[in-house]
């Protein structure tokens, strides 16, 4: 009898050890409990892209240096399918990829990523950043998860090759993603459904596109500040959505949106956001 109740015991302990982890257990996460929390979270668009150029290694650290919830960048795929972070489809405007090979319009995606390595990016912005480079997404994710929290903003490539980095760098429950396309918030999920996840979109946010972002597995909205209003922030909170705009850099504009509810600002200038959101009434709450 008490050995058949010692073994029952022990399988019990080990039956327990081995569980699934839940829906608390995902809402433990430092990115779920930051989401979650009733904070104004403030994240920099591109990384500090008013003092460095944007989705590069030294916006993303100045970013970092300002202390901002979250450090937001953009990734495609390469043509030899590295993950990397920009955000214009074409080299052209962020890179001396036009000087360097002619012509115009010159798809990211349509260039390896050795070829990638060869780009200025960063003296279009300044001289002093001359020689910056692209970076990988592996990359941004070192330079950034020490000090902050990364939002990776889906541009091109699927979700597999997203979820296969995070879960090797071990980082699933230390970043969000985003997305303009809904069906990739899907396919993430399913792969990964402990990841936060946070549906991009403009114009009117009708109750049929709100039932499609309940669908995806979001549990953020990062909406055009130019379309949302206070109604679409209130039933976006009645679902259990939380509410974020993009890209706020007018502090007239980020009053309206903090006096209306709003849970998170995306901004070109962080350390700015940063000042008004403290001063702002419901940082006293």
């Amino acid at each position: 009898m008490r050995i058949a109740l010692l073994l029952s015991l022990v399988a019990f302990i080990v039956s327990s050890a081995f569980v699934a982890p839940g829906a608390d257990d995902v809402k433990k996460s430092p990115v779920a409990a930051a989401v979650e929390s009733d904070r104004v979270l403030v994240i920099a668009h591109r990384g500090d892209s008013k003092v460095a150029p944007e989705n590069t290694l030294p916006a993303f650290e100045s970013a970092v240096n300002v202390g901002v919830d979250f450090v937001e960048l953009d990734y495609y795929h390469s043509a030899d399918d590295a993950l990397v972070v920009f955000h214009d489809k074409s080299l052209d405007r962020c890179t001396d990829a036009c000087q360097k090979w002619g012509g115009q319009k010159i798809p990211i995606t349509k260039k390896s990523l050795a070829d990638l390595r060869t780009l200025d990016a960063g003296t279009w912005f300044n001289a002093k950043f001359a020689g910056t480079k692209i970076p990988t997404l592996e990359e941004a994710l070192e330079v950034i998860q020490p000090g902050s929290m990364t939002l990776i903003e889906r541009k091109g490539g699927n979700a597999a090759a997203c979820v296969e980095l995070l879960k090797r760098k071990k980082l699933v429950p230390r970043v969000a993603v985003q997305a303009f396309d809904w069906k990739y918030l899907v396919d993430m999920h399913r792969l990964a459904p402990e990841i936060v996840l946070g549906a991009l979109g403009d114009k009117q946010l009708t109750p049929a596109r709100l039932a499609e972002i309940e669908a995806s597995g979001a549990r953020f909205v990062g909406w055009n500040h130019e379309d949302i209003t206070k109604a679409d922030i209130d039933a976006l909170h009645a679902k259990g959505l939380k509410a974020w705009v993009y890209t706020v850099d007018d502090p007239k504009v980020a009053n309206r949106l903090l006096d209306w509810g709003i849970d998170g600002l995306i901004s070109n200038t962080p350390a700015r956001m940063k000042e008004m959101v403290a001063r702002h009434p419901r940082a006293a709450n």
